[in-house]
């Protein structure tokens, strides 16, 4: 399909649905217009098609004001967002973090160099920390200018926030020959990020809170590290958030993670975001009864490298494999959606959602799928 086409076709397309509308009503098992579909931070390649630069939305608040108007008027993507990131709360902690004008934020200086900085961590307040009083402030300000829609925050999960703290070559063989001071540092990743949700939620109000772990896919810990580092900390943030907020948080490990569905389950994960190398129909097999499953087009070689057919069948593919899960499907790409995604895969994305997805019922497939 040539761009000409896939503009001919979506302009003849029309959703009676809005997305919140569409996943409320799914849930509740009702008849929807299409399968809920969504894009995992879509920010950057957004900002980027319409001339902006990641360290321009990451300093302006006039420019993420202006993304928010934009999602809404070209996309519906409707929701307000004071995300922590991967390393947001090691920021907030100490580390040093750079900002590229152009590509992901890094560490520079690490807070964990001893682990004797951990001391003031553990009796540290929200409220006296700039850095995330803040990202409050910016919160509370969002939601005058945009009454009409829900707010929601993030934390990365514990291992993450750890890595972000102390270098992973140093955690990794602290596993070995200092577990006690990570398990130390472990506990103090979730009592730190529980603060920054409950003062957030007291504020704001917010409800709505996820967790990305990319350090704690298997491609980095083996099943037995996971269980002892990773599994008991991971639970208690996802115990502390729901506590906080009468529901539980939705997660998503980047890369592997087969070998420890099992183990997410029994955490009390309902809501996983599945990484593209992943396949959905075997998550569907194994998780599908108890844990609503969202993902898995690939963000890089499908959304940024790949041509409008490949969006298309990847799409079809997505839906074919995870629309009849049982507790619930959203189509989703398989983590974020990298700067330099051409626009007409984001468009092409859409239209394979609404064509594909097209009447839609929780554990069922929709209609669209045999057209």
């Amino acid at each position: 399909m040539d761009k000409e086409r896939l503009y001919r076709e979506l302009a003849g397309q029309r959703e009676e649905m809005e997305p919140g509308e569409r996943l409320a009503a799914y849930l509740r098992g009702e008849e929807t217009d299409c399968l809920p579909y969504g894009l995992l931070a879509p920010e950057d390649a957004l900002a980027h098609i319409w001339g902006y630069t990641k360290g321009q939305v990451h300093r302006s608040f006039d420019v993420r004001c202006e993304m928010i108007r934009r999602k809404k008027e070209e996309y519906k993507i409707s929701g307000l967002s004071v995300p922590m990131g991967l390393r947001g709360i090691a920021e907030a902690a100490g580390s040093v973090l750079a900002y590229p004008e152009n590509a992901v934020d890094y560490v520079k200086e690490y807070l964990v160099m001893d682990y004797g900085a951990l001391d003031a961590l553990e009796t540290s307040e929200v409220e006296k920390n700039a850095l995330l009083c803040g990202k409050i402030e910016e919160g509370e300000r969002l939601m005058e200018l945009f009454p009409d829609m829900g707010i929601s925050t993030d934390v990365a999960g514990p291992f993450s926030t750890a890595a972000a703290m102390r270098p992973i070559e140093l955690l990794l063989r602290d596993m070995r020959r200092r577990p006690d001071e990570v398990h130390r540092l472990l506990s103090c990743a979730v009592g730190c990020s529980l603060k920054w949700v409950e003062a957030f939620c007291r504020r704001t109000g917010c409800r709505t809170v996820g967790i990305a772990d990319p350090v704690t896919t298997t491609d980095i810990l083996g099943r037995g590290d996971f269980l002892q580092f990773s599994k008991p900390y991971m639970k208690k943030l996802v115990d502390g958030i729901e506590k906080i907020t009468g529901s539980s948080p939705s997660v998503h490990i980047c890369g592997h993670t087969k070998g420890i569905w099992p183990d997410l389950m029994e955490i009390g994960i309902d809501n996983f975001s599945l990484d593209d190398c992943e396949d959905l129909e075997e998550a569907k097999d194994v998780m599908g009864e108890k844990v609503f499953l969202s993902g898995n087009v690939s963000p890089v070689d499908v959304m940024r490298l790949g041509t409008i057919d490949m969006v298309i069948e990847a799409v079809r593919t997505a839906i074919m494999k995870g629309s009849d899960s049982p507790s619930g499907y959203m189509l989703m790409t398989g983590c974020q959606v990298p700067i330099g995604t051409p626009r007409e895969n984001i468009d092409a994305y859409i239209y394979a959602a609404r064509r594909y997805g097209r009447t839609a019922r929780i554990g069922k497939r929709p209609q669209g799928i045999a057209s």
